[in-house]
């Protein structure tokens, strides 16, 4: 639901920041899965694989979900 609040608040112009605590939540729980939604395609060209090591929890979440064009 962060993801798609995310996705809702981009394309109407507001603040679409995800708050750091529930951006590393969401990222503890997707974290495990993100092989297999990379070789499934559940989330269309998922992650790029491009992230340095500081990269925060949200640009994570987004990566793994595909959203990497819109960062």
């Amino acid at each position: 639901l962060s993801v798609h609040g995310w996705d809702l608040a981009r394309s109407l112009g507001g603040d679409a920041a995800i708050d750091e605590r529930l951006a590393e939540a969401a990222w503890a729980m997707m974290e495990p899965l993100a092989p297999l939604a990379a070789a499934i395609g559940v989330y269309g060209a998922g992650p790029t694989g491009t992230l340095g090591d500081d990269a925060s929890a949200e640009v994570r979440l987004l990566d793994v979900t595909g959203r990497t064009h819109l960062l």
